[in-house]
């Protein structure tokens, strides 16, 4: 695929621009008016790069290898005057024109791999949404609204398609939002609670930095206050100071702690835990999520055979492109939910809402702060979409 910008004075010129290169198959993007001291038009248009392109694809390349060709005649004249190998008006080239157009051909492969990025996935996504034209007024003013929000394109298509103006937003949002009431089912309910789908122990895991010891010490204190008994164990022997932090942590609360070197070793801890408490919350390092040893250990873990749940932690200050590629890489996990971290450290939380669809995972709870045992509030639908349209999280 194939995406390009073409300005002009006015939109018949740059309409023309726009046929003169991709032909009539070009899909219209979006068109915007420039208003200044020198206005113009701006339409943004794509093709089908393999297909539409196809026949004046075949004469620039030639065009181009001959601009090329000549201009390497001309660097090397001294050079081609002597070379063994004659110069030829036919098809064939030295073998060192023939070296240089093939790194040229690298080169622009390379520039085409990155800079297209997702495009054929947004190309695709706006087919799909039927705009085979410029968008609507009222649906390019939704898209604006929700790229500003951080939603990735594809997504804020699809939404464009099903709204009829922004006050459609919230329940189209809404409907896609996934939620694990965990403070209701499980151990967090006061009283015996409802234990049904209950797994008494819980590990935290998620890339570096992302709180997950912080948080740990939110959910016991949580449990606690409904008068849950609790108990947690630290896996994390890697971060220095990690298990000092959390050994202060259990003797403020008063519960039993326990550094666990290996899988084995923890199974044993789970079982003496299992007889006298409640709840058991696993703390595990922050590792780079690309270390295959480090996942491999955690799924080792989870094929324990007690009942675990897995919650997946991400920082909500992370980017888009950051938070797909660790969970690319924790999905090999059985991940029972998401919770997301540092959301007072965050600007734009259209991310979250891209995250959700791409794991198709519920949330949880999310960390709104450093204080413990405070900023931790468990999510519903309503104070999540709030949060992403950033409405005010507790407007409900």
């Amino acid at each position: 695929m194939k995406i390009k910008k073409f300005k002009a004075t006015t939109f018949t010129e740059a309409l023309a621009l726009v046929k003169k290169e991709f032909s009539e198959d070009a899909i219209i993007l979006s068109t915007e008016e420039k208003k200044g001291i020198r206005s113009f038009v701006e339409i943004t248009a794509a093709v089908d790069y393999e297909m539409s392109a196809k026949k004046s694809s075949d004469t620039r390349e030639k065009q181009h290898v001959r601009k090329r060709h000549d201009g390497a005649l001309r660097k090397t004249g001294a050079i081609a005057g002597s070379h063994k190998y004659p110069l030829s008006t036919g098809t064939d080239m030295p073998p060192l024109l023939s070296g240089e157009l093939e790194n040229l051909k690298k080169t622009l492969a390379e520039e085409i791999r990155h800079g297209i990025g997702n495009l054929s996935q947004m190309i695709a996504a706006v087919k799909d949404c039927g705009f085979e034209t410029p968008l609507p007024a009222n649906k390019k003013m939704i898209f604006r609204f929700l790229r500003d929000l951080s939603v990735r394109e594809e997504f804020a298509l699809r939404l464009c398609k099903n709204a009829n103006d922004l006050n459609d937003i919230p329940s189209l949002l809404s409907a896609d939002i996934k939620i694990k009431e965990w403070d209701k089912v499980d151990a967090f309910s006061s009283g015996s609670g409802d234990r049904s789908g209950c797994k008494q122990a819980v590990m935290l895991i998620g890339p570096t930095g992302v709180g997950k010891t912080t948080t740990m010490a939110k959910l016991s204190a949580h449990a606690i206050r409904n008068g849950k008994k609790v108990a947690i164990t630290s896996l994390d022997t890697y971060r220095i100071g990690a298990v000092e932090q959390v050994r202060i942590y259990a003797k403020i609360m008063g519960i039993p702690f326990a550094t666990i070197a290996d899988s084995r070793e923890l199974k044993k801890n789970l079982l003496h835990f299992a007889q006298h408490r409640d709840i058991i919350f696993i703390d595990t390092s922050g590792r780079n999520p690309r270390d295959k040893l480090y996942i491999n250990n955690l799924l080792e873990i989870s094929r324990l055979g007690f009942p675990l749940e897995i919650h997946l932690l991400m920082s909500a200050s992370c980017d888009d492109e950051f938070m797909a590629e660790a969970y690319r890489h924790y999905s090999r996990l059985p991940v029972d939910c998401i919770a997301f971290t540092k959301i007072d450290e965050a600007v734009h939380f259209g991310s979250l809402y891209n995250f959700l669809l791409t794991s198709q995972k519920p949330v949880a709870y999310i960390s709104t702060g450093q204080k413990v045992p405070d900023d931790i509030e468990f999510v519903t639908v309503k104070k999540f979409t709030n949060l992403i349209l950033k409405k005010g999280y507790y407007e409900c």
